[in-house]
């Protein structure tokens, strides 16, 4: 019995060193993402008013609504880009599906919440620096919640932080695992508890 007990412990660390690694790779995209320049005119498709506001994560490129509505881009992973003060914004909805978006910003656009790829302008000066952004340092509007203003300070914190256990987090635990772990750490011990007879 006693065997069996230290096999599963050793089994619940094992999976948690491999949720902590899963957690601590930036996705390959990010960079290229952030990178990007978006609302440019489609040279393929030059209709009128017709932006690159999408990023298919699969193909790494900018595309408007008719580049995707092609049989290539049917099954990939797709973006909506926004506009908010001038600057490119998306979805927190859409993003968090694919990076870990705890401790960023959001801003209200259009009656839903996005996130900036890059620093928004700033707004206004800045009398402490507990209510800015640990890396670049622009105000934000609730610093008790947040860390972070962008999709990028958030990337730069990662790529400083000093220890593999330490947060921010790029990488997002899949429902799967997360829900394993969960079992296995509360896993029943002694005796079956059962529901009272009435």
């Amino acid at each position: 019995m006693q065997a069996t007990m230290s096999d599963s412990s050793n089994f619940v660390s094992q999976v948690e060193e491999e949720v902590i690694e899963k957690r601590n790779e930036k996705p390959e995209w990010v960079e290229a993402f952030l990178q990007r320049t978006f609302f440019d005119g489609c040279t393929l498709h030059p209709i009128r008013r017709n932006e690159k506001n999408r990023y298919c994560i699969n193909c790494d490129s900018s595309a408007c609504q008719y580049c995707l509505s092609s049989t290539t881009h049917r099954h990939h992973k797709i973006l909506k880009i926004y506009r908010h003060v001038y600057k490119d914004v998306v979805s927190l909805v859409a993003m968090e599906k694919y990076i870990d978006c705890a401790d960023i910003q959001p801003y209200k656009c259009n009656k839903r919440l996005v996130i900036a790829l890059n620093p928004l302008p700033h707004c206004g000066p800045i009398l402490n620096t507990e209510t800015s952004c640990d890396i670049c340092k622009r105000r934000l509007a609730e610093p008790d919640l947040y860390r972070y203003c962008s999709i990028s300070c958030k990337v730069i914190a990662f790529e400083r932080k000093s220890s593999d256990l330490a947060p921010p987090f790029l990488s997002i635990m899949s429902p799967k695992k997360a829900l394993k772990v969960e079992q296995l750490k509360h896993k029943r011990k002694g005796k079956p508890q059962r529901a009272p007879f009435f």
